[in-house]
C-alpha cells in the first residue's frame, strides 16, 4: 500500500531545526456541496486541499528518522527494505535505528504503510515535524481506538491547519470530479 494523498488545510508547516521541512504540494478542490457520482462517492460539502503527489520514500524516511529510533509503533515495515517495491532500508538496533532511501527510490511513492502509519505521519506533519508528536493532532491515537477502529478525524485540529489522510469521498472527488457538477470516467 502507498500513502496516496494527504489533505492540507491552511497554515503550512514550520521547519524543524534538525532538518528541512517536508512541504506537501497541494491543489485546491472546490465546488463545495457537490452531489455524489453514480458510484455513491465524491460528494464533499467543503473545499479542501489534497496532495498533488504521493508521499515519497524520501519524505517518509525523514519521518522515520525523526520519530522511529526505537520504532515503538512499527512505522517501518520490513518489506520496505526487502521487497523490490520497497524503497527504504533500516540499520541499527532498537533505540538507534536509522533509515535511508534505497538508491533510485527517492521520489518514488512509499509502500507498505498502513492507515495508522499514515495517520501518525499526518499528526507529525500537523505538529511541526522534527520530533513532533505522532499520537495526537488530527488523529487522537490510542491502542483501544485502534483496536476498535473507532478513531475519527479531529475536525477542529484539521480546520486549524492540520494534515489528514484523505477520505474516500475526498480522494474520489479530487480524482474524478469535473468541476461543473459531473464526474469523468478516468482520473
Amino acid at each position: 500500500k502507498t500513502i496516496r494523498h494527504f489533505l492540507l488545510a491552511a497554515g503550512l508547516l514550520a521547519a524543524s531545526s534538525a532538518s528541512a521541512a517536508i512541504i506537501i504540494d497541494t491543489v485546491f478542490v472546490g465546488d463545495a456541496g457537490n452531489a455524489n457520482d453514480t458510484t455513491g462517492y465524491g460528494g464533499v460539502s467543503y473545499g479542501y486541499h489534497i496532495g498533488t503527489y504521493e508521499v515519497t520514500n524520501s519524505e517518509y524516511t525523514a519521518f522515520l528518522n525523526a520519530t522511529a529510533a526505537t520504532d515503538t509503533h512499527s512505522l517501518y515495515n520490513a518489506n520496505m527494505g526487502t521487497s523490490t517495491h520497497g524503497g527504504i532500508n533500516r540499520t541499527g538496533s532498537p533505540g538507534s535505528y536509522t533509515y535511508s532511501v534505497k538508491t533510485g527510490f527517492d521520489n518514488k511513492p512509499v509502500n507498505y504503510v498502513s492507515f495508522w502509519d499514515a495517520a501518525r505521519f499526518a499528526n507529525w506533519l500537523t505538529n511541526g515535524q522534527g520530533s513532533g508528536d505522532t499520537e495526537t493532532g488530527v488523529y487522537e491515537l490510542t491502542s483501544a481506538g485502534i483496536s476498535n477502529n473507532s478513531i475519527t478525524r479531529n475536525n477542529t485540529a484539521f480546520n486549524n491547519g492540520g494534515v489528514a489522510v484523505a477520505s474516500e469521498n475526498e480522494w474520489y472527488k479530487a480524482a474524478y470530479y469535473d468541476g461543473s457538477g459531473g464526474f469523468t470516467l478516468y482520473p
